[in-house]
């Protein structure tokens, strides 16, 4: 049981580099909740927000993590928190399995760490899609170990496909291949990266990428929603938006659903489609069960996840069900959209260089100081290795231009 006395609205949040844990901070501590913020860097965007009450700075958890464990029940046993919130995949999945650490210390809003696991899998969540009679793209897994031969894969599921790991977020490791030169290049370099991957369709340009937002109760009950989709990105061809928009698609909405209820998935998470122009489906593409960088476009139209999980961990849950405001636009400047700019050359529609066309998600008057913190954050690479990976250019994706 979670230790509650006393706690009085306070959260951990860690990995506080991104747009989204900004974001997340912001509306925690616009609710009157008090936000620790930690990063492995102090030159973290979120450590210079004015709703973030503490800052505090662990070791990088990918790197060491034994450290970055030890730091954070550390810090939970010298305060007491309500909630610990991890934003990004890596750190979340870590946390997990070591739950027992420090679930006497705090709630960790999160469904069992056996279930996080088969959501992030890639190819569990393809073939739980597949048996629930859901649309996905042809897709072979390639087992670590096992002899990867580009001839199969010509054949099924066949040119232009793409190459991803079964365990990753953001992009990171995906490689479009259209030749079988660049196939057999890019099984090359993943046969080497000592995982699982997927070979799946590449997904005709000319389709919607959405993305459909939920918060699930411990009964699969709907909670919140909010779907957006992809306007630009970088990398251009399979990255992170960097101009989102909010929308709504049905059919969309009630396969995430499925999806997630046929995992026992319970908490926040967002599925990735892309539409089909040869058949007009929205096919799966993958589940981030964690909170995604298109939050704060969710926060701007009215569906605040961190603060709705707050309630829901805290048992003061209340449903708001799917936002119905499509059309609002936010866009991710810093660094975003100058990386698009670079990626197309200059090569960009009028709207890019209008102001007035989608507001920037990091710029605030009320709350300046992220945007001096993301200026700054660069010089972290300098030290920081695991943000160096991180960011580092995907030239594959870069070339392929929609």
């Amino acid at each position: 049981m979670a230790r509650t006395g006393n706690a009085s609205g306070r959260v951990l949040l860690t990995d506080a580099h991104w747009n989204k844990s900004v974001a997340a901070i912001r509306s925690l501590g616009r609710k009157g909740l008090e936000v620790t913020a930690g990063e492995s860097s102090l030159l973290a965007a979120g450590l210079f927000s004015r709703y973030a009450a503490r800052r505090i700075r662990y070791p990088a958890p990918a790197a060491r993590p034994e450290a970055f464990l030890q730091a954070v029940v550390h810090e939970l046993k010298q305060r007491p928190y309500d909630l610990l919130l991890p934003m990004e995949l890596g750190t979340m999945l870590l946390l997990s399995r070591n739950r027992h650490r420090f679930q006497s210390l705090c709630r960790f809003p999160f469904a069992p760490d056996e279930v996080l696991r088969a959501a992030a899998s890639k190819a569990s969540t393809v073939r739980r899609a597949d048996e629930l009679g859901l649309p996905v793209p042809r897709t072979r897994l390639l087992h670590q170990g096992t002899e990867w031969e580009a001839e199969a894969l010509l054949e099924d599921p066949g040119l232009p496909l793409v190459l991803k790991p079964d365990l990753s977020e953001g992009g990171r490791g995906l490689c479009l291949c259209r030749s079988r030169s660049e196939l057999e290049a890019a099984l090359g370099s993943a046969s080497r990266a000592g995982q699982d991957y997927l070979a799946q369709e590449r997904i005709p340009s000319g389709g919607d990428a959405l993305g459909v937002s939920l918060l699930l109760g411990g009964d699969g009950e709907l909670l919140a929603g909010f779907t957006h989709r992809r306007l630009r990105e970088y990398p251009v061809g399979g990255g992170p938006s960097t101009l989102r928009e909010s929308f709504s698609h049905p059919q969309a909405e009630g396969h995430a659903q499925q999806l997630l209820r046929g995992l026992d998935f319970s908490g926040a998470a967002m599925v990735e489609f892309k539409v089909d122009p040869r058949d007009g489906l929205a096919k799966l593409m993958e589940i981030n069960p964690r909170f995604w960088g298109s939050l704060p476009l969710a926060i701007a139209s009215g569906v605040d996840f961190p603060y709705l999980l707050y309630r829901t961990a805290m048992g003061c849950a209340k449903e708001v069900g799917f936002a119905a405001r499509p059309g609002q636009r936010l866009r991710n400047i810093l660094p975003g959209e100058l990386l698009h700019l670079v990626a197309m050359r200059g090569r960009v529609s009028r709207d890019f260089w209008s102001w007035r066309h989608a507001r920037d998600e990091l710029l605030s008057l009320h709350d300046p100081g992220p945007v001096l913190g993301r200026l700054l954050s660069p010089l972290a690479l300098l030290f920081d290795p695991q943000l160096r990976a991180v960011m580092r250019p995907r030239a594959d994706l870069a070339r392929d231009r929609k």
